[in-house]
């Protein structure tokens, strides 16, 4: 191609651009009813009346009258701009620079955008070509049920994003927000916080530093020192998530050591997590989870409640508080409103009524029907009972417990009557019974109860009509226990928590120090945490030993031990009773065998010390010289001494 054509043709192209700006700055007259050119003005000035209908930048402006000089238009009355399908400004008057492509609007000024979106102010800037709406003078955008009202801000119709400032109030349906700066997206109804917010719903309150609000949903999320204040109710944290749809709050505390709270009049949560749902009135708390009401208390790292049914389920090592009860477990699952519940690894299970801790792997209860099963995968389980300021440990393969529902009955008190018929004995010096050699403390020796289930009907038996509701707590297999001043052995056990009664079954013995103590069954009876008597029900013994050679022994059909302040006060030996005593001189040396028998015997003591003893209906008594007696034939019928089974400390069990 020759030069010259080359010049030509940039010649046309340069001319096209020219005149494409030229038409695309200068403002286009489609209608008007009149028109007048003022050619004295210049530039000159066209003055518009009458459905005037203006185009420029891909902008349609309607008014009723108009006053267009070069590139500056007026417009007044019944203005209107319409950009696209949706985008419509409607005004009393405006101003509109054809080459900066800015329109101001003044008077009743609407701004709409879609079919649900309205910007309402008195004085709007409009960047026609970026679409971007400014005022200063107060506005409020509606959209749907939902309004935001602001001092000043700019509303970007390219991004569907709206800007608030100073004093912005947003009102729901059900809620008010107020901010001094929030960032509105029109397309999601979302508000943005880009300063402190806070937002009434009901009767609640929820404020923040930062954070969002869908205002379609009323969902949101709250970040920066957190509150939510409702009447009764309190909750904060580093992040509060509010779902309004379901009524559920989730607190989220992201600093280190921090911990979220959620506190009404009736109960205290803290965790670093917690989720709460008001319709169903449901917790949980994850990590460092603590829930307090007025009958609960509860810690572990994952703590699932609800409020209605009062059923916890909690897992990591956690503790539950209910009233008497104090539970702690790896893993705890518990209906309250069923009491009934499961507890796995490493279970602490206090009864501060009963003043007992267990300690097991497994533990399942269901505490309507006074219903548990406690047992081990190793080893076995635990339970310590206070008593007398000291511990008294027990184990066993398994622990179960029952209720039993029966008549209350009323059985004649034989100790009593004997009791009676001992001080007549010592007023009226009868012949039929014989003072001995004071007999060696049998250092304290336990004692039993009667128990109602064992004891056989007499004519003064009293039927009461009256049905009482017993508690038991059984030890099964191998039972073993330890306390300082008393340990014991037997296969089955049983406590009566309604007289605090604990009744060892199937070759039970019992030892005090040297002294030994078995029959068919043992009864323990405590009261105050106190021993106050024990109970050899069939085939009773008592062995006593300083040098394992010789035995002071007794032996009845029942032998019933009573204490006074814990201290052993009376031995009562009844049926077939026989005494085998060891007597000493001062130098405690062996100097002759005493064997009494008789229907009855009654054992006094004071200070530790045997003070007084009795012997009832045709006592038979007799001194054998140490030298001369047959020590084997001098044994009690039934005589063993068991004291190589006898555990010496608690971790002997």
């Amino acid at each position: 191609m020759c030069m010259k054509n080359r010049f030509l043709w940039i010649w046309i192209l340069l001319l096209g651009w020219i005149a494409s700006s030229y038409a695309q700055k200068s403002i286009s007259i489609h209608s008007e009813n009149n028109q007048i050119i003022d050619a004295t003005l210049l530039p000159a000035t066209q003055y518009l009346n009458g459905e005037v209908k203006i185009y420029h930048a891909n902008t349609f402006m309607y008014c009723d009258t108009a006053i267009l000089r070069g590139n500056i238009l007026k417009m007044r009355h019944n203005v209107a701009m319409l950009q696209n399908d949706t985008i419509r400004i409607f005004s009393d008057s405006l101003r509109y620079d054809g080459d900066s492509l800015v329109a101001y609007l003044y008077g009743n000024v609407i701004l709409e955008n879609g079919p649900t979106k309205k910007l309402f102010t008195t004085y709007l800037k409009y960047d026609v070509k970026n679409k971007i709406a400014y005022y200063n003078r107060n506005a409020r955008l509606e959209d749907q049920l939902s309004s935001i009202v602001s001092k000043r801000g700019k509303y970007v119709l390219k991004e569907k994003q709206a800007y608030f400032y100073e004093y912005v109030k947003v009102s729901g349906e059900h809620f008010e927000l107020k901010s001094d700066s929030l960032v509105y997206n029109t397309a999601e109804q979302k508000v943005k916080f880009i300063a402190p917010v806070e937002i009434h719903k009901d009767s609640s309150q929820i404020y923040s530093q930062s954070g969002w609000f869908d205002m379609d949903d009323e969902n949101g999320e709250f970040i920066g020192n957190a509150q939510y204040i409702e009447v009764e109710k309190y909750a904060t944290s580093d992040t509060i998530r509010y779902n309004g749809t379901i009524k559920k709050i989730e607190l989220i505390a992201k600093n280190e050591g921090k911990l979220s709270k959620y506190i009404t009049n009736n109960d205290t949560a803290f965790a670093r997590i917690i989720v709460y749902n008001e319709t169903t009135e449901e917790y949980t708390l994850k990590e460092h989870g603590y829930y307090k009401s007025k009958s609960n208390e509860v810690n572990g790292d994952k703590i699932t409640f609800n409020k209605k049914t009062e059923k916890f389920n909690v897992t990591g090592r956690s503790e539950i508080r209910d009233g008497a009860t104090h539970i702690k477990a790896d893993t705890l699952d518990y209906d309250k409103t069923q009491k009934i519940g499961i507890a796995l690894g490493n279970v602490i299970w206090k009864d501060t009524s009963a003043q007992s801790t267990m300690y097991a792997d497994h533990i399942t209860f269901n505490e309507a029907e006074n219903d548990m099963k406690v047992f081990n995968y190793q080893n076995r389980p635990l339970i310590a009972f206070n008593m007398d300021g000291d511990s008294l440990y027990m184990k066993a393969d398994t622990f179960r417990s029952h209720r039993v529902i029966k008549e209350r009955i009323l059985y004649p008190d034989k100790r009593r009557n004997q009791s009676q018929k001992s001080i007549r004995d010592r007023n009226n010096l009868e012949t039929d019974s014989i003072t001995l050699i004071p007999i060696p403390v049998l250092k304290d020796s336990m004692s039993v109860t009667k128990d109602s289930l064992n004891v056989s009907f007499q004519s003064d038996t009293i039927f009461t009509g009256i049905m009482d509701t017993l508690d038991y707590f059984i030890g099964d297999g191998l039972v073993r226990i330890f306390k300082s001043d008393m340990q014991a052995v037997c296969d089955s056990i049983v406590f009566s928590k309604t007289d605090s009664v604990f009744t060892l079954y199937e070759a039970p013995f019992m030892w005090s120090d040297s002294t030994q103590i078995a029959g068919d069954t043992i009864s323990m009876f405590v009261k105050g945490g106190k021993m106050k008597s024990v109970k050899v029900r069939q085939h009773g013994t008592i062995l006593k030993t300083d040098d394992l050679l010789f035995y002071d022994q007794i032996q009845g059909r029942e032998i019933d031990a009573g204490f006074l302040d814990g201290v052993l006060h009376d031995v009562f030996v009844d049926g077939n009773a026989r005494l085998v005593y060891y007597m000493k001189d001062d130098d405690k040396a062996y100097i002759g065998v005493n064997t009494t028998e008789s229907s009855t015997m009654r054992f006094i003591f004071k200070d530790k010390q045997l003070t007084d003893f009795k012997a009832y209906t045709e006592p038979n008594s007799r001194v054998h010289p140490m030298q001369k007696a047959n020590h084997n034939d001098l044994r009690i019928e039934g005589f063993i001494w068991k004291f190589d089974v006898k555990p010496y400390s608690k971790d002997s069990l």
